[in-house]
């Protein structure tokens, strides 16, 4: 059996850990409000999304011109910036059924947040849109170049299974890939 050598070891080391970047990230439940009993932190390693029984709430105004288009048809040009799609914040039980989706992004030119938000399923149909400016500030003790604690954004969109893939809008008008979820 051969030993193999110091370099091969880090490279391989370093491809595992660059893997896991945009894998969800599960949160901690809350604590329980005064008079709710809080279960125990070990009792289920699965994570229990809250759900709103309203619908899925109308975009924000200036997602309506979009919504439905290809993202290519609606946003031609690439830009660059840091971000992620963590997790499923919760579902809408309503009409329309659908999710809210929760992540951060940077625009690395700006040297700003993105303030906006599109998710798209596996056609590059645009489904849903959001917001930035949510609290995150743990991405700017994780990430020094983002010095916004309100780097976060959430999504919303009338879908309630299958992959979606999150894309910030940048400043210029340039879209960024902010990451992929299933659920």
């Amino acid at each position: 059996m051969r030993i193999a050598s110091l370099p091969c070891v880090l490279i391989l080391m370093a491809t595992t850990a660059l893997t896991a970047c945009d894998q969800p990230k599960w949160r901690e439940k809350p604590a329980a409000a005064p008079g709710e009993s809080a279960a125990p932190a070990a009792t289920s390693p699965v994570r229990q999304i809250p759900s709103d029984p309203a619908g899925v709430p109308p975009g924000p105004d200036w997602a309506s011109a979009v919504m439905g288009k290809t993202l290519r048809d609606a946003y031609p040009k690439t830009g660059i910036c840091k971000g992620n799609t963590d997790i499923v914040q919760k579902t809408y039980a309503g009409q329309p059924a659908g999710i809210q989706i929760h992540g951060w992004g940077w625009d690395n030119a700006a040297k700003a947040r993105v303030e906006r938000v599109v998710l798209v399923d596996k056609t590059f149909k645009i489904v849903g849109a959001g917001q930035g400016g949510a609290a995150r500030p743990d991405v700017p003790r994780s990430v020094p170049e983002v010095t916004d604690p309100n780097s976060g954004w959430n999504a919303d969109a009338p879908v309630t299974a299958g992959p979606l893939d999150a894309f910030g809008v940048l400043t210029d008008g340039s879209i960024c890939v902010l990451g992929h979820i299933e659920f």
